[in-house]
């Protein structure tokens, strides 16, 4: 089965990974623009064919989306499963910090959330199967290719895959605003899972007692919370930041 990946950045990514199997590079005009010269050159390095079409064909494929001329074609983006990002982890010999996202829904929070996940250092993402987005062709585009460097592992049961993390010697801490204690108050130089649950929702009540400690973000004026991309972003460079000072790895 195919899938599509849309615009410069996210085809230029793509074809960078070697995890994604790309069929064919699409352009929708007949003179090309000089960003696309990357795109060709690194599309010709790996032998993958290139076909000219008319810019109305794209925007019917991409439903709309800013697709910059340009479409990949490639073979459905697989999910990583848990074991193997542990592995990867345990490779690189640092402190681990994993993402847990129990239920996103919106494709362009969780293509935000991939984007500062890969620029935070995190070893993976955990999605649930059901009740969530998964990778889609506009979460792609929202990660601006970054889903292709990043793994993301889809389990049937959250709470079971946080187990398996605590086995691990890993703490697992979740983001919700009605826990007393604030982020700034932990210590975050350590093994690490970060819960973010749904939008409005939250984190789903079984998930929660699983996790060892629970903060929330500070925050002034009417609003109840932040949108789920922006508290991922400020819970992840805070880790940055405090494991930046410590000197962690």
């Amino acid at each position: 089965m195919s899938q599509i990946i849309y615009g410069i950045h996210p085809v230029e990514e793509a074809l960078k990974s070697s995890s994604l199997q790309i069929q064919k590079i699409l352009i929708g005009t007949q003179t090309p623009h000089p960003p696309l010269q990357l795109i060709f050159d690194l599309a010709n390095k790996r032998n993958i064919p290139i076909a000219f079409t008319t810019k109305e064909f794209i925007e019917r494929m991409t439903k709309g989306g800013v697709h910059q001329n340009v479409v990949g074609l490639v073979k459905e983006t697989p999910y990583a499963d848990i074991e193997s990002i542990l592995s990867h982890w345990k490779k690189e010999e640092r402190k681990a910090l994993f993402l847990i996202l129990d239920g996103i829904q919106d494709p362009q929070n969780f293509g935000s959330l991939i984007r500062t996940a890969l620029g935070c250092g995190v070893h993976g993402i955990i999605i649930p199967k059901d009740r969530s987005v998964g990778i889609t062709p506009t979460v792609i585009k929202a990660s601006a290719g970054a889903v292709a460097h990043l793994p993301i592992a889809r389990v049937v049961n959250i709470a079971t895959t946080i187990d398996t993390l605590k086995a691990e010697g890993i703490w697992v801490y979740g983001a919700t605003g009605e826990a007393n204690d604030l982020i700034y108050q932990f210590d975050l130089n350590i093994n690490l899972a970060i819960v973010i649950g749904a939008e409005e929702k939250g984190i789903r009540p079984l998930v929660k007692k699983k996790c060892d400690r629970l903060f929330s973000i500070p925050m002034e004026g009417p609003l109840s919370s932040f949108n789920a991309s922006v508290s991922g972003g400020m819970i992840l460079y805070e880790v940055m930041r405090q494991r930046s000072v410590k000197g962690g790895k």
